[in-house]
C-alpha cells in the first residue's frame, strides 16, 4: 500500500492512509478522501465528522482521522477500530475522546501490555515487539467506550549477512536437493508463548546460508530472515523475533512458516509447515527426574523447570538418588524415593525442596496424592521395575506417616498400581491389577476419606499396560501409558520404559468409557506415522502427566518419549536400555472441548529448558506453591485466594499482588465456581478445576 504521506485512498471497504504506518478506519466502500497532510479538513462520508485540526492527528504528521458513530454511553473514541502496519519504524497512534461530540479528557487503559502503550492523553505508542487485536478502553465519570487496535507486523532481519544476491535467488526458491524436508518442528504443531524458539531442523545436505519466512493471512503478520548455513541445517530464531511472532498470532490462525535453503548457489524450498499459537504462557513447574544429571554429577536426582526457563536441581546427587517422585497438584509437597526404591521421603516444595518427613518403605515411592498434599495412596504390585511392593495400597495421613482408615478402598482394592487424584480431589484413577490389569476409577470424599462407586473403564490385553494416568483438568478425562506387549527385559510387562519398551499415550473417558488413541500426539496423522525418522520413532511415548489448569484455549500434557529430537539428537538405540540421551520430556496441546472418539490431540513439541545431554522422565506437572496477600504475582492461579490485581500503573514487580477476594467477576485463571463468575463468561469463557479460562479457539 503505497501512498505519498497524507494521502488518503481505498482499499476493500477500508479507508487507509501510509504514514508511519498504514491506518485503516470503517467507512463505505469506494469513498475517497483528498490530500488531509495536516490540514484537517477531510471529513467522513459515513459520519460528517471533520477529521485532523485540534485533537485530531494521528502517528507522527498529523494526519486526517475519521472519527465513530458514537456509543450508548454518549462517549466515543476516535479513530474507531484502527489498523496500522508495524514496519521496524517508531509507530504512534493519537486517540481522543469524545463525550456528546465534544473532545473530553478521559483515563485510557489498553488490555495488551505486548502490543505498546497508551498515556493519559490518548497516545499510543507500538512496543514493535508484537501485532495482532489489542482494545483501547476509555472512561469519562460513568461513561466508558472501547475500540479494538489491530496491529500488523512486518519484521526483516539479516543475521546471516547474506548478499543481495543469495538473499533474492533464496526469496525465489528452487528444487536442488530432494532430500531437503522438515525434521523438527512437526506441520500442525500448537505451541504456548512464553517458551525459547524450537531450534528448526531440517533433513538433506547442509547450506551455505537458510530463508526463513513466516506469515498470517488475516493480521498482516510478515517476517523474512535470512541467516547463516550449517550442516545438518538448523536455525535458532532470534528470541525477540519469537516472542513478537507468538504474541501476534491470533488464536485459531496458522502460522505458515517457509524454509528455504542455498547450497553451492543452488537453492532448495521453500518446504512449508503450520503451526497453531496459543493465547497464553504454560503455568507451573515441572518436576521430573534423571539419572545422570551433569547438574547432579551424573547422578539421580529430580530437577524442576519452569515453561521458558532452564532446568535446576532440587534433590539428589552427592551419592544421594533422589527418584521416583509423586507432587501434589498445588505444588506444596514431593514425594519420592531417598537413596533406595524402598525409602520414601516428603520434600516441601515451599521450603526449596527440604525434606520434611521420612517413611522407610514403598508408601511414598509414586504414590497418588490429593491436591494439597494432605493424604496420599501407596502404589503396589510388581509391575514397577526394581519395586516389588505387595502389600495392599493404603491411604496414609502426611501429616502424620500413619496409614488410616479408607472405606471404599479397604478391602476393596488390594494393588492399586500407578494411582493418580483429579486436580480437584474428588476421582481417584489406577491401574487395578487385581482385576486383569483394568485401568479403574472411583469417586473420592476427602473429609470423610472415603473412596466409592468402582468403575473399570478400560482393559488391557494380556501382554498389555494400562498405567499412569492422569487426569485433564475437567476431572474425567484421563490421560493413559499403554504399554504394548513384552519387555525384553523381565518376564512380563511393566511400566518402565528400557528395555525396547513400546508405548502409546490414550485418553480415557470416564463417563462415556471409551479409550481414543491420541494419534497426532503420538506421531501419526490419517493412520500413517509422520514423525520422520519412521518405526524407529513409533510407539516410544510414556508416563503422561497434566498441567492442572487450562491455558490459551488448551490442556496440556507433558510425557517421556524416546523418539528422535531433529537432527540434534538422533543415535541408534541399543542395548536393553538404550540411549538415555533420547529419553526426553515432549509437551503436547489437548482440545478442551474433545468428543470421546475423535482424537483431540496436536503435535508435540520439544520441552526447552531440560538437559540435552542427560536422560529425563517421568515430568510431574503441578502449579507453584501459592502465594499471599501481598505478595506479587501474574495471574490468580499463583494466590492462595485465588485473585491477583494490578496496584499500580508502574509495571514494576509490584503492579500486580495478590488480593483478598474482590468484588465482581473474576479474570482469567482466577477462582471460580462456574462459568458465570468470569468477567468474560458472555466470550465462552469456562470455569475449568475452579479458574476461569479460555474457551477454544476457533
Amino acid at each position: 500500500m503505497n501512498a505519498r504521506r497524507g494521502t488518503w485512498f481505498t482499499v476493500a471497504s477500508a479507508v487507509c492512509l501510509a504514514a508511519s504506518g498504514v491506518v485503516c478506519s470503517a467507512t463505505q466502500e469506494g469513498t475517497t478522501f483528498g490530500d488531509g497532510a495536516g490540514s484537517g479538513g477531510a471529513s467522513s462520508a459515513t459520519t460528517g465528522a471533520g477529521g485532523g485540526g485540534e485533537g485530531g492527528l494521528l502517528g507522527q504528521g498529523g494526519d486526517v482521522v475519521i472519527s465513530d458513530a458514537g456509543s450508548p454511553s454518549g462517549l466515543s473514541i476516535q479513530p474507531a477500530n484502527p489498523t496500522v502496519q508495524y514496519t521496524g519504524q517508531p509507530l504512534t497512534v493519537q486517540f481522543q475522546a469524545i463525550f456528546e461530540s465534544k473532545p473530553t479528557a478521559a483515563i485510557w487503559s489498553l488490555d495488551r501490555a505486548d502490543l505498546g502503550a497508551i498515556d493519559g492523553n490518548g497516545l499510543f505508542t507500538a512496543s514493535g515487539t508484537a501485532g495482532g487485536v489489542g482494545h483501547i478502553a476509555a472512561q469519562f465519570g460513568k461513561a466508558a467506550a472501547t475500540t479494538s487496535l489491530t496491529i500488523g507486523l512486518t519484521i526483516t532481519e539479516n543475521p546471516g549477512n547474506l548478499s543481495p544476491a543469495d538473499m533474492d535467488a533464496l526469496v525465489k526458491g528452487g528444487a536442488a536437493d530432494a532430500g531437503f524436508k522438515w525434521l523438527y518442528p512437526y506441520d500442525k504443531t500448537v505451541f504456548p508463548r512464553g517458551l525459547e524458539a524450537p531450534t528448526l531442523q531440517l533433513a538433506g545436505s547442509g547450506a551455505d546460508g537458510v530463508y526463513v519466512h513466516a506469515g498470517t493471512q488475516s493480521q498482516g503478520i510478515v517476517y523474512s530472515g535470512f541467516f547463516a548455513g550449517s550442516s545438518p541445517t538448523r536455525v535458532d530464531l532470534p528470541p525477540n523475533t519469537w516472542k513478537a511472532l507468538t504474541n501476534s498470532v491470533a488464536p485459531g490462525e496458522d502460522l505458515v512458516v517457509n524454509v528455504s535453503k542455498i547450497q553451492g548457489g543452488q537453492v532448495t524450498g521453500p518446504v512449508t509447515e503450520r503451526w497453531r499459537i496459543a493465547a497464553g504462557s504454560l503455568k507451573g513447574t515441572v518436576y521430573y527426574n534423571s539419572y545422570d544429571s551433569q547438574l547432579a554429577g551424573n547422578q539421580g536426582a529430580v530437577l524442576h523447570l519452569k515453561p521458558g526457563q532452564k532446568a535446576q536441581i532440587l534433590v539428589g546427587g552427592a551419592g544421594k538418588c533422589t527418584v521416583c517422585h509423586t507432587v501434589s497438584a498445588q505444588g506444596n509437597l514431593m514425594f519420592a524415593s531417598s537413596d533406595t526404591y524402598h525409602t520414601g521421603a516428603v520434600y516441601d516444595l515451599g521450603a526449596n525442596g527440604a525434606e520434611s518427613k521420612n517413611r522407610v518403605d514403598d508408601a511414598y515411592c509414586f504414590p497418588a496424592v490429593t491436591p494439597n498434599g494432605a493424604l496420599a495412596v501407596s502404589t503396589s504390585g510388581r509391575r514397577i521395575g526394581g519395586m516389588w511392593n505387595e502389600d495392599p495400597s493404603r491411604l496414609y495421613d502426611v501429616a502424620t506417616g500413619n496409614s488410616i482408615a479408607a472405606p471404599g478402598l479397604d478391602g476393596v482394592v488390594g494393588h492399586a498400581a500407578t494411582p493418580a487424584f483429579s486436580p480437584d480431589g474428588t476421582r481417584f484413577a489406577f491401574n487395578h491389577e487385581d482385576q486383569g490389569n483394568t485401568l479403574a476409577v472411583m469417586k473420592f470424599d476427602a473429609a470423610t476419606k472415603t473412596f466409592s462407586d468402582l468403575q473399570p473403564i478400560a482393559n488391557a490385553a494380556p501382554d498389555d499396560l494400562l498405567g499412569w494416568p492422569s487426569f485433564l483438568p475437567d476431572s474425567n478425562g484421563v490421560v493413559v501409558d499403554a504399554h504394548l506387549g513384552q519387555s525384553s527385559v523381565g518376564t512380563q510387562p511393566n511400566y518402565g520404559t528400557w528395555g525396547g519398551q513400546r508405548s502409546v499415550l490414550q485418553l480415557a473417558d470416564a463417563k462415556t468409557k471409551t479409550i481414543t488413541p491420541l494419534d497426532r500426539l503420538n506421531g501419526y496423522e490419517g493412520g500413517t506415522i509422520y514423525l520422520p525418522y519412521g518405526a524407529d520413532d513409533e510407539h516410544r511415548n510414556y508416563e503422561p502427566n497434566v498441567l492442572p489448569v487450562a491455558v490459551g484455549g488448551y490442556y496440556w500434557v507433558v510425557f517421556t518419549s524416546r523418539r528422535q529430537y531433529g537432527n540434534l539428537i538422533n543415535t541408534p538405540e541399543t542395548g536393553n536400555y538404550g540411549d538415555t540421551k533420547r529419553k526426553k520430556l515432549w509437551v503436547a496441546a489437548i482440545d478442551i472441548d474433545y468428543v470421546p472418539g475423535q482424537d483431540p490431540s496436536h503435535p508435540a513439541f520439544y520441552l526447552t529448558g531440560q538437559e540435552d545431554a542427560s536422560g529425563n522422565m517421568r515430568g510431574y506437572w503441578v502449579l507453584d506453591p501459592c502465594r499471599q496477600d501481598g505478595q506479587g504475582c501474574d495471574t490468580g492461579d499463583e494466590c492462595c485466594n485465588g485473585y491477583c490485581r494490578q496496584v499500580s500503573g508502574d509495571g514494576g514487580a509490584a503492579s500486580r499482588v495478590c488480593v483478598p477476594p474482590p468484588s465482581g467477576c473474576a479474570q482469567e485463571y482466577e477462582k471460580c465456581v462456574t462459568a458465570a463468575d468470569c468477567c468474560n463468561a458472555d466470550q465462552g469463557f469456562l470455569c475449568i478445576n475452579g479458574h476461569c479460562a479460555l474457551p477454544p479457539p476457533k
